[in-house]
């Protein structure tokens, strides 16, 4: 059509993602916005309304585009080793250059209280969404026996969505990926934690003696 100007919408989302996720929500302007997705204001309000629409807009591309392939690591088999690949990816993301510091959505959900309530609700879905991946993983592991029946498997599940949430602000800090794989490693202590496993014996313990029993001395 005459006079509208063509570009590609996935084009645009992923520069202005790069945006917002480098310098937040709040920070960004639309005049930052036209320069990094090289769109003029108007094809902006026309497309997505304003900041904000298109703000949720990249939201939902960086699940598709960051958070699908990190979900899809809690497919694996082994419901243990689901939630480590899940941890392993967070790590590889962030240590990824090419990529800003932190992850957009918990980047975001530091900012809710001023973002207002339609990205406040967005943050909250993909909280809730990752939460419910991590308690079905939590589930089939109490079906198949890896993980005690009497864990509070939603307990958990919440847990470690907070670590996964964690190691991302963490890493707004520090980019040492060491950091954040010993909190993954004290964090899966919990599941065996949940197993409860019992403690080894301590090879100073003295064995009872039967009654009437007469103790053995030594052959000089």
């Amino acid at each position: 059509m005459a006079g509208v100007k063509q570009f590609d919408r996935s084009e645009v989302l992923e520069r202005a993602m790069a945006q917002f996720w480098k310098r937040g929500y709040e920070a960004t302007s639309i005049q930052d916005l036209v320069e990094a997705t090289g769109i003029n204001r108007g094809s902006i309000y026309g497309t997505f309304g304003d900041k904000k629409g298109l703000f949720l807009a990249v939201l939902d591309y960086y699940g598709e585009k960051v958070g699908k392939p990190l979900m899809a690591e809690l497919s694996d088999p082994d419901p243990r080793r689901a939630i480590v690949r899940m941890f392993d990816s967070i790590i590889r993301r962030t240590s990824d250059p090419r990529f800003p510091r932190g992850c957009l959505t918990t980047n975001t959900s530091l900012e809710c209280p001023e973002a207002g309530d339609e990205i406040t609700r967005k943050i909250a879905e993909v909280l809730g969404r990752q939460e419910t991946a991590i308690y079905r993983v939590l589930q089939r592991a109490q079906a198949d026996g890896t993980l005690a029946s009497n864990a509070d498997a939603r307990a958990l599940a919440r847990f470690f969505t907070g670590v996964a949430q964690g190691l991302n602000v963490v890493n707004k800090a520090v980019a040492d990926p060491e950091v954040l794989r010993d909190i993954t490693k004290v964090a899966m202590r919990a599941w065996d934690s949940g197993n409860g496993s019992p403690r080894p014996r301590s090879i100073s313990r003295v064995r009872k003696q039967k009654p009437g029993a007469a103790i053995r001395r030594p052959v000089r």
